[in-house]
């Protein structure tokens, strides 16, 4: 059940307050913690409704951002006299 808490920052789950789960968020949302901390970090933002709407807005932020993103590649022969200039300088490979 997701609680709305007017004392943000001092609600706590699984040992783990609103400051503590937006500290660490983008590596939630990375997937960059540990188990242990990613399952005590879910369990809050299931149940902290402001802390699950701004994981919520990331999570999306950064799906858009991903699905925005254009690969574009560097012409062959630019490749080629960048890669001269850094050898010619001692500075490629």
């Amino acid at each position: 059940m997701m609680h709305d808490h007017q004392a943000h920052g001092h609600h706590r789950h699984d040992g783990v307050d609103c400051d503590a789960a937006l500290s660490q968020l983008f590596d939630f949302l990375d997937g960059e913690l540990d188990d242990s901390l990613e399952s005590r970090l879910r369990s809050h933002v299931e149940r902290c409704k402001p802390c699950f709407e701004r994981a919520d807005f990331e999570k999306r932020f950064l799906e858009a951002v991903h699905a925005a993103r254009v690969t574009e590649t560097c012409p062959k022969a630019l490749r080629e006299r960048v890669l001269a200039t850094l050898r010619a300088e001692g500075l490629g490979a």
